[in-house]
């Protein structure tokens, strides 16, 4: 009989979880959905700033086909005033006046690293030609030229994604008759 009693006491322990296991898997699910936000954080940062570069490419490609299609100049300034970056059109040789066209992409988009990665971003897709970018803050000219791109035949811009070291960017070579977006989240400069 006292058998009997004790293997019914030890079923009857057995039958739940003891509150130290229900923590230790508390803490294991808590560990595992803290990675899971930080990788979609930097899935997200990725994604945003490769579709920055793609649509800044396809903006400046479409002036370039604008400025062609039109026989005029056509002016593109970074607007640094504002808080969402943009970038203005303009058709005065001035760059200044007769507001043509915009791109607006949303924050926390920043152009403002243009010199930090500038010369690798040239670098990295135009070989040996060395960097002759233009002074965005003068604005860069779209001038038509039959049969080819009318935008400066070397040019890039750089694109950061907030504060992130996640970055974007556009590149133009004399080699090449278009205008590439690339991105890097790493050591190198990567095309789209």
């Amino acid at each position: 009989m006292r058998g009997d009693f004790a293997m019914k006491v030890g079923q009857s322990r057995k039958k739940g979880f003891t509150l130290v296991e229900v923590l230790v898997v508390v803490v294991i699910m808590g560990i595992l959905s803290s990675m899971g936000v930080v990788s979609i954080a930097g899935a997200v940062a990725n994604a945003r700033v490769k579709d920055y570069a793609q649509n800044t490419a396809a903006f400046f490609e479409r002036i370039a086909n604008d400025a062609n299609r039109m026989s005029k100049p056509l002016c593109i300034k970074i607007d640094r005033e504002r808080r969402n970056p943009v970038f203005l059109v303009y058709t005065d040789a001035a760059c200044e006046t007769d507001l043509y066209d915009s791109l607006v992409l949303e924050t926390p988009a920043r152009y403002d690293c243009v010199s930090e990665f500038e010369d690798d971003l040239f670098e990295s897709f135009c070989q040996n030609e060395g960097s002759d970018n233009s002074d965005w803050s003068n604005g860069v000219f779209f001038r038509p030229r039959i049969g080819l791109s009318a935008a400066p035949s070397k040019m890039s811009l750089c694109i950061q994604y907030g504060d992130d070291r996640v970055f974007g960017g556009i590149v133009k070579c004399a080699n090449k008759n278009m205008i590439l977006p690339v991105w890097n989240s790493g050591d190198a400069w990567l095309s789209l």
